[in-house]
């Protein structure tokens, strides 16, 4: 249901299919985080610790995957974590190109429009990246960062109790 108050879109109209599925996304992926964080928290033992881990961008996935590797976790459960943590991250690879990219109209041969992304990477010599992303796949993606903020967020539960000393649950 639309609000009357509610300002019209401020984007064009070839962004508007887009709107909210990238609103879907921003507040999942920070939902997602917030999870993630959690979980460090337990597998690190504070929050600051986590914090510190998760600001060496190029070294914290494999040493949150080091210390799930220690966990006396099912194989399954083992399994389902460590690849949560590098589906997340490679989602947060995708999630960051459509964030930070610049988005740009594209008109078709056939005089169809659809809606491109370009954007740098960031190496000692930056390459142009483009995209075409499609609004299912955005809605995709979103949808994927909310199965990971419930994984890490059942985890960070399971692990809290456990430090509790109360190990029914896993």
């Amino acid at each position: 249901m639309v609000d009357a108050d509610e300002p019209d879109d401020l984007v064009d109209e070839f962004y508007r299919p887009y709107v909210r599925a990238l609103g879907n996304l921003v507040i999942l992926f920070a939902q997602s985080e917030a999870e993630l964080l959690s979980l460090v928290a337990e597998l690190c033992g504070s929050e600051l610790e986590a914090v510190r881990l998760l600001k060496d961008a190029d070294k914290a996935k494999d040493r949150i995957i080091e210390m799930i590797r220690g966990l006396s976790l099912s194989d399954f459960a083992r399994e389902e974590l460590i690849g949560g943590i590098g589906g997340f991250w490679s989602d947060k690879e995708i999630r960051n190109r459509l964030i930070h990219d610049d988005w740009f109209p594209s008109l078709e041969e056939d005089g169809s429009s659809k809606v491109g992304t370009r954007g740098l990477m960031r190496k000692k010599v930056p390459a142009q990246v483009f995209g075409s992303p499609r609004v299912e796949e955005v809605w995709a993606l979103a949808r994927r960062l909310q199965e990971f903020s419930y994984l890490f967020s059942h985890r960070a539960w399971v692990l809290s109790r456990e430090r509790q000393g109360d190990d029914q649950i896993k």
